[in-house]
C-alpha cells in the first residue's frame, strides 16, 4: 500500500538572546510553522495573531535552512 509522501521538512529548536523556539520550515517555499515560542503570548497582544516574519529567531532558521547563515 502506498502513502503520501509528506513535503521535505526541517524541524529546528533556535534560541536567541531573550527568545526560545520549536520550528518547522519547509524548505523548498521557505514557509514555516512556530510550533512553540516563549514569546508568543507577546506577539499575539502586540503584534499579529501569528510570529511575524520579521522576528530575529524566523529569520535566523530561514537563513539557516537556505544556508546562508551557520548555526552559532
Amino acid at each position: 500500500m502506498l502513502q503520501p509522501m509528506e513535503p521535505k521538512t526541517v524541524k529546528l529548536a533556535v534560541t536567541g538572546k531573550r527568545t526560545r523556539a520549536l520550528m518547522i520550515v519547509y524548505p523548498e517555499t521557505l514557509s514555516y510553522r512556530v510550533v512553540d515560542c516563549s514569546r508568543r503570548l507577546f506577539c499575539r497582544i502586540h503584534v499579529s495573531k501569528n510570529c511575524p516574519p520579521y522576528c530575529p529567531i524566523v529569520v535566523a532558521a530561514k537563513d539557516f535552512v537556505s544556508g546562508r547563515r551557520e548555526p552559532k
